[in-house]
């Protein structure tokens, strides 16, 4: 997904800059436009314009038609038309409205320059918009190949760490792949991952369910599952634990400067790998059983119980 949030840091601004000159764009080449017929515009075009500028300018042009040629004076009295050389109106025999011939052709020009620029800043949005389509259609459909295609990573075993390239369990068992390490608990009994492939029919892809099964042949949901801090392998069928926080409710002002100050210091050193430490009611951490490692001495990796830091990324 970091492609993505790259191309819409890029993208946001142009399609808001294109948004920007479009409305106002609009509102100018509306209002010279009507302007250039003798007609005056009434709020309401204005506001439309610049919530809706897009619609607002294809009603105008429709609507146009209805205005007075350019080249036509209209008696204020009667509302008849007339071309723009007569100077009484035949009907009622007012006089006609003098027109500033200079101020017209300069509205005239404001109107056609502004129409143009409007055209340009339209055509620019489209081919914006198809090439953001494009990239974002093909960024998504990268990321949908990768989590739902034909080689799915359906298991992180990067959130598993290695020591010089092996895996162990909490006996001491290495393993050359992070799926392959065995979980144990406090009854002697093993734990086996395994991914068991599915179709879907409706997205047609294969996907995969994912459990720790038993050596009786009982399966756990892997999200499910988890270890102690001393690395026995624990089930929260029931959803009890909860994201490991910090109160900091009765903390006084001197504790809350002391624990800030130290998360400051040393953000992740307490659970340095482990994304999401839960929590049981009684305050007892465990670890997302698909993150548990173990050093050659059986011993689960913590803060407390250091590795190499050069062997990973934290």
């Amino acid at each position: 997904m970091e492609e993505l949030y790259d191309l819409m840091m890029i993208i946001s601004p142009i399609i808001s800059l294109l948004q920007i000159a479009g409305i106002t764009f609009t509102l100018l080449y509306m209002h010279f436009s009507a302007k250039s017929r003798n007609y005056t515009l009434g709020i309401a075009w204005y506001i439309c314009g610049f919530f809706f500028s897009g619609l607002t300018l294809i009603v105008f042009l429709l609507k146009r038609k209805d205005f007075t040629s350019p080249d036509t004076k209209m008696c204020v009295n009667c509302g008849i038309t007339f071309p723009d050389t007569y100077n009484v109106c035949t009907n009622c025999g007012i006089e006609l409205p003098q027109i500033d011939v200079e101020e017209k052709k300069k509205v005239k020009k404001l109107s056609k320059g502004f129409g143009i620029v409007v055209i340009i800043v339209y055509v620019i949005s489209l081919f914006v918009g198809i090439g953001f389509g494009t990239a974002l259609g093909i960024t998504i459909y990268d990321d949908l190949d990768y989590f739902l295609g034909d080689e799915l990573n359906y298991y992180d075993a990067a959130d598993r760490i290695d020591v010089n390239g092996v895996y162990y369990d909490k006996k001491g068992n290495s393993y050359e792949n992070a799926e392959d390490v065995l979980l144990y608990d406090e009854q002697g009994r093993v734990y086996t991952y395994v991914a068991e492939e599915k179709y879907d029919e409706e997205y047609d892809v294969y996907t995969y369910d994912e459990f720790y099964v038993r050596d009786d042949g009982q399966k756990y949901f892997a999200y499910d599952c988890y270890v102690t801090t001393d690395g026995w392998f624990y089930c929260d069928k029931a959803g009890l634990l909860e994201l490991y926080t910090v109160d900091t409710s009765t903390m006084t002002e001197e504790e809350l400067d002391e624990y800030y100050n130290s998360v400051l210091e040393d953000p992740i050193s307490e659970y340095r790998y482990y994304d999401y430490p839960y929590m049981d009611a009684d305050g007892n951490i465990y670890y997302v059983a698909y993150e548990a490692s173990w050093n050659a001495q059986g011993q689960l990796i913590t803060a407390d119980n250091d590795v190499p830091l050069k062997q990973f990324e934290i």
